[in-house]
């Protein structure tokens, strides 16, 4: 009896779990005998750019120590309104977790458990030969985490970019990285708040406390997670953090008069 030929697209999505099994594989290999550096500190910085309005928003999420307790601050950088997409607005929120530590806070998020090459190994082997098009929202983070005396940079593409199914199945828990900074906030936060959905009040505050914090922005304190361009307004997708800050000149609530 005849056999019935295999789906080649089911050849293909075997082939690409193989590879990425296998790098997984020869890199727990070669990382397991290194003893691993406690986490001191993180932040993540999430640049999205979408189809729709706002066309971009930088999010920063951080996590330090702070004497006996660990504070966890999140600023984000958008445009006001789709009217006046020129003028900046600077949010941020931040609290105070006492009695807790980094590792605590990140949870089952165990960033110093891997290198950059880790990282980096990973996501060369779950890439699409075919990127996303320039009508599709994108999202990329870049982790910047602070292990023992070392410091370790992820950055963490698109998903759309990658094949992710695959690479959640080869390592879960690298694939969950991309899920560190939106659980930190949940849990810090609540589920349901955001820096974009504010009242009037919440807005003035989260206004307030984010001009105190653009010169630390300001001061290349976050760079390193940020994109290199520079571009007036932040109007190219990987754009640097003095871009994203260049129509920002202080909390604003509605759009200035023409």
């Amino acid at each position: 009896m005849a056999h019935r030929p295999e789906v080649p697209q089911r050849h293909l999505k075997l082939a690409l779990i193989a590879s990425i099994l296998i790098a997984a594989t020869l890199l727990a290999a070669t990382d397991h005998p290194k003893p691993k550096p406690p986490l001191e500190n993180f932040y993540v910085v999430t640049q999205a750019s979408f189809h729709t309005d706002p066309k971009w928003v930088d999010h920063i999420l951080e996590v330090r120590p702070e004497q006996e307790s660990v504070r966890v601050r999140e600023i984000r950088i958008a445009p006001l309104h789709p009217t006046c997409p020129r003028h900046v607005t600077v949010r941020a929120i931040e609290r105070a977790l006492p009695n807790t530590t980094v590792k605590k806070v990140a949870a089952h998020f165990d960033l110093c458990a891997f290198t950059e090459d880790d990282v980096e190994s990973m996501i060369q082997a779950a890439k699409r030969k075919s990127s996303a098009t320039s009508d599709d929202d994108f999202a990329s983070q870049t982790i910047v985490a602070r292990c023992g005396d070392k410091q370790r940079l992820f950055e963490l593409p698109d998903q759309a970019t990658l094949r992710f199914d695959g690479l959640s199945l080869a390592d879960t828990h690298l694939a969950a990285l991309w899920n560190l900074a939106a659980t930190v906030e949940a849990r810090t936060f609540g589920d349901d708040f955001s820096l974009a959905r504010l009242t009037p009040e919440q807005d003035r505050d989260a206004q307030t406390l984010g001009a105190k914090l653009v010169p630390e922005i300001k001061s290349g304190k976050y760079d390193q997670a940020f994109a290199d361009n520079t571009c007036p307004y932040a109007e190219c997708q990987d754009h640097n953090a003095a871009s994203a800050l260049q129509g920002y000149a202080g909390p604003i609530f509605a759009c200035p008069e023409k």
